[in-house]
């Protein structure tokens, strides 16, 4: 981790003002987080926290940004999602003691603020009201997660590879649920690695999605053109 880097009071205040997480909080409440957190930088291919380490802070991404891996029993990494500007990663070890669920590293030179539970709990202290709008939120991160897992478990291949690409574009629209022109980080192999379906059927689907106009791929990269039509597949 590189030195603190110089972010304004008030570009803070923006950045904590843009996620869902925090809407519930009153202005003076998030002039007061954005007082306590701490600004961080990153290099390229820096890993912040690696699965399975303990974690007491989130992050929330200014500028650049990061990816999340897991690594199969084999070994082999794969690409979950990247996060960019706006976007936060590691929220529910504001909540919850359990370990790391996946690898963060900087893809480019990357600037963030750390939140720790110290501080957020520090302000829920006194609005209630805040402390259990916050737990509905991480309560339905969880449940779409569980929603996902059993349509992975239960589905198609073809529903597995899409509802695992789907998964990757949520996690992208962190904070803008609905733009277009989604890059996600990853290849047809780590996409079917992730599904855990054939690379065969993973690689013949995208080209599919592409040949419809929905996806494009390139070289490590899916760009998913219309997440709105991807997820129409899935109906």
């Amino acid at each position: 981790m590189n030195p603190a880097v110089a972010l304004t009071h008030e570009t803070i205040v923006d950045l904590l003002a843009g996620l869902d997480l925090f809407a519930s909080l009153s202005d003076e409440e998030l002039a007061e987080l954005a007082g306590k957190v701490d600004t961080v930088s990153w290099d390229p291919a820096t890993t912040v926290f690696s699965e399975g380490d303990t974690g007491e802070s989130c992050y929330v991404i200014n500028s650049g940004f990061v990816k999340l891996t897991r690594r199969l029993v084999d070994g082999s990494p794969i690409t979950l999602a990247q996060v960019g500007q706006g976007g936060i990663v590691g929220e529910l070890a504001l909540f919850a003691t359990d370990r790391r669920s996946a690898t963060m590293q900087a893809v480019e030179p990357t600037t963030a603020v750390a939140i720790s539970r110290e501080d957020l709990m520090a302000i829920l202290e006194n609005n209630a009201r805040a402390a259990i709008n916050m737990a509905i939120h991480v309560a339905e991160l969880l449940q779409r997660a569980d929603e996902r897992l059993f349509a992975t478990s239960t589905s198609t291949v073809n529903g597995r590879i899409l509802a695992t690409l789907l998964a990757q574009v949520e996690a992208r629209q962190a904070r803008h649920p609905g733009e277009d022109n989604v890059e996600l980080v990853g290849s047809p192999t780590d996409l079917a690695r992730i599904a855990g379906t054939p690379k065969d059927a993973a690689t013949r689907l995208l080209h599919w999605l592409e040949n419809e106009g929905i996806i494009t791929l390139k070289r490590g990269r899916i760009i998913v053109r219309s997440p709105a039509a991807l997820r129409e597949q899935l109906g």
